[in-house]
């Protein structure tokens, strides 16, 4: 493991947790990385793919986030490819052809990939070592209206015969860790959470009249020009008006959300990742593919929707581990929207136990994610 990851990677030493969570999988056990947001959960898996004898099959939520870590492996010389629904037939067809001649170490898909007929049959047939499952969490709290076809994986599991899992994950509360072990069958000495603490975050929670919420905004982010920030809202007319109200003002923003055409969310998210738009106000259809390390500044204008959505989503400010700030104003008006959405997203007992509809690749791979919560907002 020390030989691979100074050779590949050109890391000293590991990061806390990960030489456990490795040794746990190179044992031939499962097991689960509970660690924040920018503690290195992809090397996990990609030092042991590397040592494995067979295949390593990831399963990643958003197209983005595939992408993202599908050319970080290809810049180490790893032998890792994807299978999307951005591919044509032959594309996809010479991705299969190396994965069955053994050729790839790492085959990465969307969950829905898993419910193509022809897919499962090639899969099958190709020897697997490890079954990578990132935002693990969506197994158990939001796989009924995120990802429904998250909760199939632990029987696609036993159907492929693959011997071992791996669950990586930044947030995931104990009943959640406890589901995600015995769908899984995973020891609890190998479920290994560093923490969630982040020292390089200051957390504010301040309380703001909601007439005097945008100057609050637009003053706090004065004072903070041309710093890369995300503005998080709960509806999609909020985004709109307070990204127009911000630029109005001289605060460059631009509203992110599932109401947009997939061109122009996918316009604004590159042009946030690089640099050329530093103020996004977004739902959270925004942020679980965006990899951008140097966000300064998380906003919450309206109150997240849970202490877990709140970590995931100041999770994306000082990936880089320094200074970044994170500022919720604090006032009750959104409470009724958000007691709605908890209704809304609670599924009738039946919705779990009938069969889910099935998706097609293409609509589930969307990069802004056909989630529960896009549906809403």
């Amino acid at each position: 493991m020390h030989a691979t990851l100074q050779r590949v990677f050109g890391y000293p030493q590991f990061r806390p947790g990960q030489e456990t969570v490795m040794s746990a999988v190179l044992a031939g056990r499962s097991a689960v990385a509970i660690f924040p947001t920018g503690a290195g959960k992809s090397l996990c898996y990609q030092l042991p793919a590397l040592l494995l004898p067979h295949l390593t099959l990831v399963v990643s939520p958003l197209l983005a986030l595939m992408q993202d870590q599908l050319i970080a492996m290809q810049r180490l010389g790893i032998a890792a490819e994807r299978i999307d629904s951005t591919q044509s037939r032959e594309q996809t067809q010479a991705v299969m052809a190396q994965a069955r001649s053994g050729a790839l170490k790492i085959l990465m898909i969307s969950v829905e990939r898993l419910n193509n007929e022809r897919f499962r049959n090639f899969i099958a047939q190709v020897p697997i070592s490890l079954l990578v499952v990132d935002e693990a969490h969506c197994i158990s709290e939001w796989g009924h209206n995120f990802r429904p076809d998250y909760l199939k994986l632990p029987r696609y599991q036993q159907q492929l015969a693959i011997p071992q899992t791996l669950l990586l994950t930044a947030t995931a509360t104990p009943p959640v860790v406890t589901d995600m072990q015995a769908k899984f069958g995973i020891a609890t000495p190998d479920v290994v959470c560093t923490g969630f603490y982040r020292p390089n975050l200051n957390l504010t929670v301040e309380p703001v009249s909601s007439q005097h919420k945008l100057p609050r905004l637009l003053a706090w982010l004065a004072q903070r020009p041309q710093q890369p920030s995300i503005v998080y809202v709960t509806l999609q007319h909020t985004a709109e008006q307070v990204a127009e109200h911000l630029s109005r003002y001289g605060v460059a923003a631009q509203a992110y959300h599932a109401g947009l055409g997939n061109e122009q969310r996918v316009a604004i998210q590159q042009q946030f990742m690089e640099g050329q738009v530093n103020c996004v106000v977004a739902t959270i259809a925004f942020g679980m593919g965006i990899d951008k390390s140097n966000i300064r500044n998380v906003v919450h204008f309206d109150l997240p929707k849970s202490i877990e959505g709140y970590s995931q989503e100041i999770g994306r400010a000082g990936r880089d581990g320094l200074p970044s700030d994170c500022l919720v104003l604090a006032n009750r008006d959104s409470l009724q929207v958000l007691e709605n959405f908890v209704y809304g997203d609670t599924p009738e007992p039946a919705g779990i136990l009938v069969q889910p509809q099935q998706h097609s690749p293409a609509a589930a791979e969307n990069p802004a994610g056909a989630t529960g919560a896009a549906r809403h907002h």
